[in-house]
C-alpha cells in the first residue's frame, strides 16, 4: 500500500512540475504575443480595411487566453505540490 502511494506521489509530483515548466512557457509566449502586437499596430494599424484590427483582436484574444492557460497550470502544480507534501 505504501509502495502504491508512493509511487502516486511521485506521479502527482511529475505532473506538477511538467505543469510549473509548462506555465512559464505559455507566460513567455504570453509576453511575446503582446511585444509583437504593439509592433504589428505600430507597423500596420489604421489600415483602411480594418483587418489590422480584426488581427490584433486575435493575437490580443489568444495572448489573454495564454495566460488564463498559464494560471491555471501554475495554479494545478500549486496544488500538485500541496498534495504532496501532506500525503
Amino acid at each position: 500500500m505504501a509502495s502504491s502511494i508512493s509511487q502516486i506521489k511521485q506521479m502527482v509530483n511529475q505532473i506538477g512540475q511538467q505543469a510549473t515548466s509548462t506555465a512559464g512557457q505559455l507566460s513567455q509566449l504570453s509576453t511575446n504575443l503582446e511585444k509583437n502586437i504593439a509592433a504589428v499596430n505600430s507597423a500596420i494599424g489604421g489600415t483602411s480595411s480594418g483587418e489590422d484590427k480584426t488581427m490584433i483582436a486575435a493575437f490580443q484574444q489568444a495572448s489573454k487566453a495564454v495566460k488564463d492557460a498559464s494560471a491555471s497550470l501554475q495554479a494545478a502544480a500549486n496544488a500538485a505540490k500541496d498534495w504532496v507534501s501532506k500525503a
